[in-house]
This record gives C-alpha cells, sequence and structure tokens, in this order.
C-alpha cells in the first residue's frame, strides 16, 4: 500500500445518494405490514432496510426489503438471491404474519385415518398368529 493510498479518505455515499428516511417512507408505502422478509420479526426497532440492488441511493419499492440484522448479513453475504427475498417479503405482505397453513388442514383427518387402519391391521395379524398356533 503506498502513502497516497492511506491518505486518500475511504469514499462513502453522500447524504444525497443515501437517504434512508426516505427509502424507509417509500417501503412502508408499498409494504405496510412491518416484518423480517425472511423469517417474519415484527419487533420494528430491529427491522433494517435493505438495498436489493446494493445501490443507497436506489429507492424504488421493488428494490428495497425489511430485513432483520442477521438476515441483512446473511443478504449481503450472498446466501439469499434477490427473488427469493421479493417473493417471501410478498408472501408476508399477503398473510400479514398469520401463518397460511392451508395444505396442512387435512393432516389431522389423514392422521385419524392412519391410526385407525394401523390398529385394525395389528388386530388382524394377533388374529391371524393366534389362528396359525391352535390346534386343527
Amino acid at each position: 500500500m503506498s502513502a497516497t493510498d492511506s491518505d486518500s479518505p475511504p469514499v462513502q455515499p453522500t447524504a444525497q445518494d443515501r437517504n434512508q428516511a426516505e427509502a424507509r417512507r417509500v417501503l412502508n408505502a408499498a409494504c405496510p405490514f412491518r416484518c423480517c422478509a425472511v423469517c417474519g420479526l415484527q419487533i420494528t426497532t430491529c427491522l433494517q432496510v435493505a438495498h436489493l440492488d446494493q445501490n443507497a441511493g436506489n429507492n424504488v419499492p421493488d428494490n428495497l426489503a425489511r430485513l432483520c440484522p442477521t438476515h441483512h448479513w446473511m443478504y449481503d453475504a450472498g446466501l439469499y438471491p434477490i427473488e427469493a427475498i421479493r417473493l417471501l417479503q410478498a408472501h408476508w405482505q399477503a398473510t400479514k404474519g398469520v401463518p397460511d397453513h392451508k395444505r396442512m388442514r387435512p393432516a389431522g383427518v389423514k392422521a385419524a385415518r392412519t391410526r385407525k387402519r394401523r390398529t385394525a391391521a395389528r388386530k388382524a395379524v394377533a388374529t391371524r398368529q393366534k389362528n396359525a398356533e391352535a390346534p386343527v
């Protein structure tokens, strides 16, 4: 590293480039339900606004997501694709934090039916074994 490299200050986004208040306003208008797009954390003091294209000046709604610090770090590290964050955020906005387990509704009925069939099968096996042991 040369002396000229250490003398120059690191390039920081200007206040005009990075306007977090504007980003929050745009995101609140586009996504009124406030939660982490990945895990659904609803503690608003913990949530951060993430710029999905890594451009702090791009405050269009499609480029913003609300993330908890852990998932913001994971997104910045490249562990989540942009489309996954957008889909998850749309899911949370649609469900408003209420779990949507429509595919699980018949699970209780299916489980009861399975238990009933297993009990009948065990009884049939026991009867066959008992009849096989009995002298004819």
